[in-house]
């Protein structure tokens, strides 16, 4: 399984700064496309045959670092990438799992910040 993180939403300078962090680490970078958007993180990444579209949560995501085929290690390589670079905080990041890789990107992030909203005491 070839180590991949899928990008959502993110600006022409942003991605600028993100393949500044994740290329040395030689991941696979894929920019999701807006008409990729319903398609499952686990088809995207290249762990899933299964290309169909999901249904979409709400379709006003913000960025979105999906990560897959990452060891402990590599999320620490990463993350600390990411700070060196001054990558963005305000991006939200999850990981591929069994539980997750048949969701589209925007049932992930609606998800993820549901979880990130608990976590920080928000409502």
């Amino acid at each position: 399984m070839k180590k991949t993180v899928l990008l959502y939403n993110f600006t022409e300078k942003e991605l600028v700064t993100a393949k500044g962090a994740l290329l040395p680490l030689k991941y696979f970078i894929h920019v999701v496309q807006d008409e990729e958007k319903d398609c499952s993180v686990g088809y995207l990444a290249g762990f899933s045959d299964d290309g169909e579209k999901r249904e979409t949560a709400d379709s006003s995501m913000g960025k979105l670092l999906v990560m897959g085929g990452f060891g402990n290690s590599d999320l620490d390589r990463l993350l600390a990438a990411m700070r060196k670079t001054g990558f963005s905080r305000n991006v939200l990041k999850a990981v591929i799992t069994p539980s997750n890789m048949n969701w589209s990107g925007p049932q992930l992030y609606a998800e993820i910040l549901k979880e990130h909203k608990m976590m920080h005491g928000k409502k």
